[in-house]
């Protein structure tokens, strides 16, 4: 009988710690939104690329009840690489799905770590970028242009923003 006092004691001791506090909104989208606002004001360059990184994480498809989603996304910690403009052509894939790489024929330009909301800057002169992240040791990067150029960003006399978002595990 002790046995099952016990037992019944931890489920509820359990059950009790994991109650949602009320009145604290923890909407990713807003605390998202609210890291690229807070990153925004932090700008000191007067030429070149700053930005964001984050991660979205679970099931993000639409759904008619919000509070069932597993969508979660936040700031993440990463070292950023910019290269020159890189194509797919100067990148060897680590899958050929593409997304990671195991490295890039063009030069590296800079490496930064971001601060703990995800924040990095970088002064570069005039011209076309190719900036990644690294993500668990691979070069990570997940969008494109039409030329084939791998998350490609132009500096053009001002500050270029570009977020860079991690989503291996959204679906």
């Amino acid at each position: 009988m002790k046995k099952v006092v016990y037992f019944l004691m931890i489920v509820l001791i359990a059950a009790a710690s994991c109650k949602k506090t009320k009145g604290v909104d923890s909407t990713p989208s807003t605390d998202l939104q609210k890291a690229y606002a807070d990153n925004s004001a932090k700008v000191t360059i007067s030429n070149g690329v700053w930005g964001t990184v984050s991660t979205i994480q679970g099931n993000c498809m639409p759904t008619t009840d919000p509070k069932t989603s597993t969508c979660t996304s936040f700031v993440i910690q990463r070292e950023v690489r910019i290269y020159a403009y890189t194509k797919n052509t100067n990148a060897t894939p680590t899958t050929p799905l593409g997304g990671l790489y195991d490295n890039f024929s063009t030069q590296l330009i800079k490496t930064i770590n971001t601060d703990a909301q995800g924040f990095y800057q970088a002064q570069l002169p005039d011209g076309a970028y190719t900036v990644v992240f690294v993500e668990s040791g691979k070069l990570y990067a997940n969008s494109g242009d039409s030329q084939g150029g791998i998350s490609p960003v132009t500096v053009s006399q001002n500050k270029a923003n570009l977020n860079l978002i991690l989503n291996r595990a959204a679906y």
